[in-house]
């Protein structure tokens, strides 16, 4: 590998760490992009959904360990409950976290424009974002939302992760680095300097333990990946 001497097992600790890295910004992209519906309510009743989540999220983050446990508590509290009415439930705390639909109702909703100072939607930020993505080559679906979305900008990373685990395991160092170098850059320049901040205050305003949890996870997700 051109500039670098790793083993091979060095080369494949790090494509698995870069792949599971990829799977957990996927699973907390998807949290805020799709709308609870009665299947997805059946897959979170399940035990292995929250064992699964254990153990990708496994380490000492005290956010992480909170947050899952507040998971826990609401995946316990809906077994009994009909998967209508619990979808019902968590899709009117969505919509009060994620849309916006007025000040006293929820939070801002969550793109990069508007909590960074700008107070809108399609703002500087949302075009900073969308170079990103042009500028890694990396094809990304904005049909549904926009570019400066949590949930898109949680996806971007995802991708960059798994291009960085795709390169690992091609035995390709030079691309590895480079995708690594875009994920640092991302979230020094995006993610870390606004999405904690909302996390914090969707913890604080979700009235329901799932999006609560989800919010605490993803900002000690966030501190981890950040350091």
């Amino acid at each position: 590998m051109e500039g670098m001497d790793l083993t091979e097992e060095e080369i494949s600790l790090l494509g698995r760490y870069a792949e599971g890295r990829s799977r957990i910004y996927m699973l907390l992209s998807t949290f805020y992009m799709e709308r609870p519906r009665e299947e997805f309510v059946k897959k979170l009743k399940k035990d292995e959904f929250i064992e699964t989540l254990k153990k990708a999220l496994s380490g000492d983050e005290c956010e992480i360990k909170d947050g899952l446990m507040v998971l826990e508590t609401f995946i316990n509290s809906i077994k009994d409950i009909p998967e209508v009415e619990v979808a019902e439930n968590l899709t009117v705390d969505f919509t009060r976290l994620f849309r916006g639909i007025k000040k006293e109702y929820g939070p801002p909703p969550p793109y990069e424009s508007v909590w960074r100072g700008e107070g809108r939607v399609m703002g500087q930020w949302t075009e900073k974002v969308l170079k990103e993505y042009a500028d890694s080559g990396i094809g990304i679906d904005l049909s549904d939302e926009l570019p400066d979305y949590a949930g898109i900008e949680l996806k971007f990373m995802a991708l960059l992760c798994y291009k960085e685990a795709e390169a690992w395991r091609d035995n390709d160092s030079v691309t590895a680095l480079k995708f690594l170098g875009l994920e640092k850059r991302f979230m020094d320049e995006h993610l870390k300097n606004w999405i904690p901040e909302y996390c914090h205050i969707m913890a604080d305003e979700a009235r329901t333990n799932f999006y609560k949890g989800v919010a605490i996870i993803t900002k000690g997700f966030l501190r981890i990946e950040n350091n």
